[in-house]
This record gives structure tokens, sequence and C-alpha cells, in this order.
């Protein structure tokens, strides 16, 4: 995965005795690094490699479905990855994820092979290549990693449903006596890049004298987009945290951005429903409202000036949720290190499935090289480019 240094660990190497400069020059989170290991997903043995020549790009569009029980847990996962490529020439490519069992998908021009923890492609480009594949994922590994939380409880004819943004995380974050003006323009950008749904792009930030860390690690979340309903066999008498509409109950609210990680759904009468939810990663935007009403930042500054630390702390921790963000929108790796992702998490009642042994057996559709890497990948590994895994 891409990986760049830390704010702070980058400052100590802008040149000797940095802490001690008149004036730093301080990198803010954004594109990277992401703040944990996972997503995209990760599997024991191995590092997943791949090559793409230069010529070619990917972007990917992913639907993780997510089967709950009635108590909410999550007991199967479904992960649907289109991997758009562009470009002529050869693919080599190596997902990581606990699959159970992959086939392809609607559209895909080639079908994938399996090794174990691994979906792999491999083949040749002319100018457009769809690859689509449809994996079942052993839920267990997968579910620390789903974005939300959720928990069902029934009392008599009272139903509450919880759901929870986990994908709150620590993070390291610094200090120090930034310029006002400059504060603000980078607020400004930050939250057009934010409306607009592009990647951060790099940027640093003027400190005057010395830098420190934070005493705390901010505790940082992506906001996410959920919108759902509930199903029930009969028509509730009420309904609190949703719209009633009959005999359904719908919902929907963000979670994060300066608003609450946890809303609660509560209903009397009607049954056992059903469930249909859907979450996005989302962009912020409250976290990013200039002050006091006005247009922007820089003019809010300009009109009211608010304190330095107030506006370098705004600054640091909504580019962190940013990145936190961007980091749940590719839930399978790309193997473009600046490819587009967009993944959808929806979670659907489902019956707990029987136990499945996991498949050992690779797909020949994929062509000669893929089972080749099925029977001896370890010996391929060795006249193939290790990189680093991506995504924006």
């Amino acid at each position: 995965m891409r990986r760049m240094l830390p704010a702070v660990a980058a400052v100590a190497l802008l040149a000797p005795a940095a802490a001690l400069a008149d004036v730093q020059q301080v990198l803010l989170p954004g594109p990277t690094p992401y703040p944990t290991p996972s997503p995209p997903l990760v599997t024991g043995g191995a590092p997943p490699w791949a090559t793409l020549t230069f010529k070619i790009h990917s972007s990917t569009d992913q639907r993780v479905r997510s089967g709950v029980d009635g108590q909410g847990r999550v007991v199967s996962v479904r992960a649907l990855q289109r991997l758009q490529l562009t470009g002529t020439g050869d693919y080599l490519i190596v997902v990581s994820a606990p699959v159970l069992d992959v086939r392809m998908a609607p559209g895909s021009q080639s079908e994938p092979g399996q090794r174990r923890g691994q979906i792999l492609w491999s083949g040749f480009s002319s100018k457009r290549r769809l690859l689509a594949s449809d994996a079942k994922l052993r839920p267990g590994p997968v579910r620390p990693y789903l974005p939300l939380r959720l928990e069902a409880q029934r009392e008599g004819d009272r139903y509450e449903l919880t759901v929870t943004n986990a994908t709150t995380t620590p993070e390291v974050a610094f200090q120090g006596t930034g310029v006002p003006k400059e504060l603000a323009a980078l607020l400004d950008r930050t939250r057009r890049d934010s409306l607009a749904r592009r990647p951060l792009r790099p940027a640093y930030v003027t400190i005057n004298g010395a830098i420190s860390q934070l005493p705390r690690k901010a505790r940082i979340s992506a906001p996410l987009r959920v919108e759902g309903r509930l199903r029930f066999p009969s028509a509730p008498s009420t309904a609190s945290g949703g719209t009633l509409d009959g005999r359904t109950v719908r919902f929907s609210f963000v979670l994060g951005d300066r608003q609450p990680l946890t809303r609660r759904i509560e209903v009397s009468g009607g049954g056992e429903p059903k469930l249909h939810l859907e979450a996005r990663p989302d962009a912020v935007v409250r976290g990013l409202t200039p002050p006091r009403g006005a247009g922007t930042w820089s003019a809010g500054v300009a009109r009211n000036p608010l304190p330095v630390d107030e506006l370098l702390e705004r600054l640091i921790e909504t580019r962190m949720e940013l990145v936190r963000s961007d980091q749940f929108q590719g839930f399978l790796s790309n193997p473009d290190q600046f490819g587009r992702d967009r993944t959808v998490y929806v979670y659907e009642t489902a019956a707990a499935p029987q136990p499945v042994a996991a498949s050992t057996s690779s797909s020949s559709g994929g062509g000669p090289l893929v089972w080749l890497l099925a029977v001896g990948g370890s010996f391929l590994a060795a006249g193939v480019a290790l990189v680093t895994w991506a995504h924006s």
C-alpha cells in the first residue's frame, strides 16, 4: 500500500535541527498515509503483488454485501469488484482477500483465478478491458474492517436498531504557530476538494518556530452517508429515528462530520423486520463550513480573526477525516497507485449460512499464467517487480 511519512517525521527529515528553525514547511495529511493497514483487505502469507505497465491504468467500483442475522451480526460477505483497465499491454493482478470462492461477474471480459487468500487476474488489455469478480469472503476476517456496526434488539413489541460508525481510529497530530491567512486558504482548498469528491492534493503548511506532537491522539472517523429501510410484516404503530410509511420505516443520516457516530431507530409493533441498508464514504461538509456565515474561510478569518491553533487543528483533523473516508472507498485493492475507487457497503437481513470449507483450487479461465501462479507463484515472483499496493 502507499505510505508517506507522517507530518512530524517528515519535519524531522527536512533539515538538521529542523525543530529549532524559525520557519518550517510541514507536510499536511493527505492523500496518504492511511492510518490503518486495512482496508484495503490484506491476508497473511506472502505479500500480494502485481504488474501493470506504465501505459495501463485502472479504476474500481465495488459493492460489498454483508448478510446480517436478527441481532445485526454479520454472517456472510460477498464482494463485487469491477476493475476497469485503460491502456494497452500485459497485466498480472493479485487482489488480497480471505476468499472462499470467486467467479466471473456479469460483463467481465476475463475469468478470475483463485489461490488461498487471493483473487488472480492475468492477460492482455487492448485499450480497455473490464475485469469483474464476484467473491464470497470469510466473514470472520472481514468483519473488523467493515465501516458499520449494527445491533438489533427486541423487547416485547418494541424493536430497536443501532447503527454505529466503526471507522474511528486514533491518529497522531501536531501543533505549532501557523499563519492565519495561509491556514484559511488551505481550509478553502481542502473544502473545494472535499465538495468536489476529489482526492486531497499534497500540501504544506508554514509553521513559525518549533512544532510538537499533540499530547493526545486525535480520534478520527470517515463520514458515512447511510440510507436504509426496515420492512415489517404488518404496519408498526410508531417509529422514531426514521419515517413510517405503511409497513416500511425509512431512515437516512450521516454518521460523523461533526454529527453523532451512532443513531437508533426505534419501532413499536409490526413484527420482525427485514433490513436493507447502504453506506457510502462521504465528504467532510460541516467540519469545513466557513465560520459565522462567511462564504469562504479566507473571508471569515479576515472579517473576524480566529485563534491560530484552532485553525491549524481544524485543518489537520478534517484532512485526516478525508483520508480516512478515501481509505474506505477501496475495500479490495486497486493495483493502480493513482486509480479512482468507489465502494458501496450493503447490509441485508440474511440467514446464517452453513459452514463451507475454503476452496484451494484455482480457476483455469484466467489463462496459463494464473494456473502457474496457483501452483508455483513463489518461483514466478522472482521475475516480477514488487509494487506498492495503493488506493486513492
